[in-house]
């Protein structure tokens, strides 16, 4: 991939990186620049960035809010702070954040001047392929919305890297019984490593009689859609005991055309549609993720399987929308 030097002076000390803009749909190129923090904002150096479905929409040009090329994407992102811009007073160069980004996200760069108030301290230990705040921020949201009570049974149905992070969250929540369910026996098997009381493979086991069976008949208090599968939506009711609680994880990036409510109303389902907007605060979902973070609740040693360094992005992103056989979770990892 050619790189394209171009340097931005604002001023303050010349710090050349590397950023991967998306030109078009399905094409970054590589671009140099010199970033230099502005009035309230910290210099970066970006350490790992997370590749996200949703992101998907920019790599394949999903419409206009989508298209704004050329453009720097990546929001899962962390780093340690390495310059500091005129007022910054609650940071110091060294420090480990994770970043809640606002409208822009340019986490696919090896330097970013980021508003000081949209970072987050992590601890100086922190490990940054367990740190990526802002996936681990919806997480936070998508319990808050199963609000698990002691004693309940719970679901986690599908258990891609989003399904697994929820396991690791609520395994220590006091439930009578958390249960995962998917069709792949790897991903299973670290759900129970997470913490899952019991796995279930519906692709060689009925689903929902297990889950009818593991909980004595009373079936499931809440359940974590995870797939993004319309088929899998439309059935997830099944598992629920009368007046159970739903909450839906996945954005459904392929319409969802039909879904059948009559299950949900005759049981008198809580459906809780867990998108961020869901939150009542999504500064305080974020605290209370990095406090996960923090105390080492999130571990993704064996959750990312694809690692990319930056100059490998479009092959990156070929990889998330095609995600081979083994693929959870891909991250691009700075030099």
């Amino acid at each position: 991939m050619s790189i394209v030097t171009r340097l931005i002076n604002y001023g303050g000390m010349k710090m050349i990186g590397k950023r991967a803009y998306l030109v078009k749909e399905r094409k970054f190129e590589i671009v140099e620049e010199n970033i230099v923090p502005q009035k309230g904002q910290v210099l970066v150096k970006v350490e790992v960035c997370g590749l996200c479905n949703w992101e998907l929409n920019f790599w394949k040009g999903t419409g206009d809010y989508y298209t704004n090329y050329p453009q720097v994407i990546g929001h899962e992102w962390a780093g340690t702070v390495v310059e500091l811009g005129e007022g910054v007073t609650n940071y110091k160069v060294g420090d480990k954040v994770t970043v809640l980004p606002g409208d822009t996200f340019e986490g696919f760069a090896e330097y970013v001047a980021v508003n000081e108030n949209e970072c987050y301290k992590l601890s100086a230990d922190a490990i940054f392929e367990n740190s990526m705040g802002e996936p681990l921020k919806c997480i936070s949201t998508v319990i808050s919305a199963a609000t698990p009570r002691i004693g309940d049974y719970g679901v986690v149905l599908g258990c891609g890297a989003m399904g697994l992070w929820c396991v690791q969250a609520l395994c220590g929540n006091l439930l009578a019984g958390l249960i995962a369910i998917d069709i792949d026996d790897k991903k299973l098997e670290l759900a129970k490593k997470f913490g899952a009381t019991h796995t279930v493979n519906s692709k060689t086991e009925n689903a929902v009689e297990r889950v009818k069976e593991i909980t004595n008949g009373r079936m499931a208090d809440f359940l974590i859609e995870g797939t993004g599968l319309e088929s899998l939506l439309s059935s997830s009711a099944d598992y629920l005991k009368l007046q159970g609680r739903l909450v839906v994880m996945s954005s459904y990036e392929d319409i969802c055309k039909e879904f059948d409510f009559r299950t949900i109303f005759y049981r008198g389902i809580d459906v809780k549609c867990a998108h961020p907007t869901h939150s009542d605060s999504p500064l305080n979902d974020m605290t209370r993720a990095v406090a996960l973070i923090n105390n080492n609740v999130f571990r993704n040693e064996e959750i990312i399987t694809h690692r990319f360094k930056l100059e490998e992005i479009n092959e990156a992103f070929e990889i998330l929308e095609n995600k081979p056989k083994g693929y959870i979770k891909g991250v691009v990892v700075m030099n």
